[in-house]
């Protein structure tokens, strides 16, 4: 299983810890039968979280890790007595050992300080955003809400952050280079802002207090008479809704030969309508869920509106592209409904469980992924387009656009 950047854990305004699906929480697993009993709560829990991935952990060979090896190596440490702080650290190492990203691990003193923070309303900038490491380590604005702090400062999507505050952001960061960003309503924060093709300049941000939000948007792109939908970062209950409200206005009066689903920045939160939108577009069978111990088929019978089936289709897709936006780029690929045209995806596709553990602590584990119907893995081998274009998001501009004009040019080949 490869690495992934860490860019896809899309931040929701700089103040959301982690981006995650969260699912019931689960019992306690059962420990490991040879291990020796003990009363000791540090030693149940490295139990429970050792057995909570050796039960559930979505692939069978868990990423090519010997997690026995791992049990035994780590036990000792357990078993010696450790303090709080050290056998969280032992804790985070151990997951380590997995691929990156698969498994998050939360103490209770994390669990209940993150549950506290989750409303409908934070404090920030106003701006959806992800992490780049290389070429040069920035942060990247994905989007910017409207009447935010930060649309009043002047920042933009397309937008990336190289200093904060005077300091520069370092690879080493990663997401936590994000928390710099925070801060209470009110509050001012010095970015050094660089807009696509222009030099980096200073703006100073006051952060408010915001509700999140973000809406799809649409035009008619009257070259080659395509329309074009956007879809935003984070999904909400009438997307699905409103993409067949955005197909009726671009068809009125006029023909549409086209169409264009930008999924490049569609990640956060679970809830995309990924069935609704494949019944839109696409037909039969479309590829399987599964977990260790079930397989449940992706058999869908599609929809036609306003042509919608028929309609030559490409997808935008890219490093932020992720969940079940990037499910549906990968079935429409493998059935050859749609082209697909960008950066290659990182195979963010798998499904998390959380599981409590007896000290009051939290697991989060990769326990399900999507296989398309060419057999292709996606939550090991991502998306490669079809045409890839090797330009990322804070390259372009809404005006000048390489990859959506690649999907142009794809539009008008036969059969495209």
């Amino acid at each position: 299983m490869k690495n992934r950047f860490v860019s896809l854990c899309l931040l929701l305004t700089l103040l959301m810890s982690a981006c995650r699906g969260k699912g019931e929480p689960s019992p306690e697993p059962t420990p490991r039968p040879d291990a020796a009993p003990t009363p000791s709560l540090q030693l149940r829990t490295f139990e429970a979280l050792w057995s909570a991935v050796d039960e559930n952990y979505v692939y069978g060979d868990l990423g090519g890790v010997d997690w026995s090896a791992v049990y035994d190596d780590y036990l000792p440490q357990v078993q010696a007595g450790l303090s709080a702080d050290e056998f969280a650290e032992m804790a985070r190492a151990m997951l380590a050992e997995l691929p990156p990203g698969t498994v998050a691990w939360q103490t209770r003193a994390e669990r209940i300080e993150e549950d506290l923070q989750e409303t409908a309303t934070y404090e920030g900038i106003g701006a959806y955003v992800a992490v780049r490491v290389a070429p040069e380590p920035r942060v990247v604005l994905l989007s910017v809400m409207k009447e935010s702090p930060a649309e009043g400062a002047g920042l933009k999507a397309h937008d990336s952050i190289l200093a904060i505050d005077g300091l520069p952001v370092r690879a080493e960061e990663g997401l936590d280079m994000v928390a710099r960003i925070r801060g209470l309503a009110g509050s001012q924060v010095t970015l050094n802002v660089r807009s696509p093709g222009e030099p980096p300049r200073d703006v100073v941000v006051t952060r408010g207090r915001l509700a999140a939000a973000d809406r799809l948007g649409y035009a008619f792109l009257s070259t080659g008479n395509v329309g074009y939908l956007l879809f935003p970062p984070a999904t909400y209950g009438d997307l699905a809704g409103e993409v067949v409200a955005s197909l009726q206005a671009l068809s009125t009066g006029r023909r549409l030969d086209g169409l264009i689903l930008d999924l490049r920045i569609s990640a956060v939160g679970g809830g995309w309508p990924l069935e609704s939108l494949l019944t839109l577009f696409a037909d039969g069978e479309l590829g399987e869920f599964y977990t260790r111990t079930e397989v449940e088929a992706l058999s869908l019978e599609g929809q036609d509106y306003l042509n919608s089936q028929a309609l030559p289709l490409a997808v935008l897709v890219g490093p932020d592209t992720g969940g079940m936006a990037e499910i549906f780029a990968a079935a429409t690929q493998a059935v050859g409904r749609a082209t697909v045209v960008g950066l290659p995806t990182q195979g963010v596709v798998e499904g998390m469980t959380e599981f409590s553990m007896p000290d009051g602590s939290r697991a989060f584990i990769h326990t399900s992924s999507y296989r398309g119907p060419d057999g292709r893995e996606i939550g090991l081998t991502g998306i490669e387009p079809d045409i890839r274009v090797d330009v990322d998001w804070d390259e372009v501009t809404t005006a000048d656009d390489p990859v959506r004009d690649a999907a142009l040019e794809a539009l008008k080949l036969p059969g495209g």
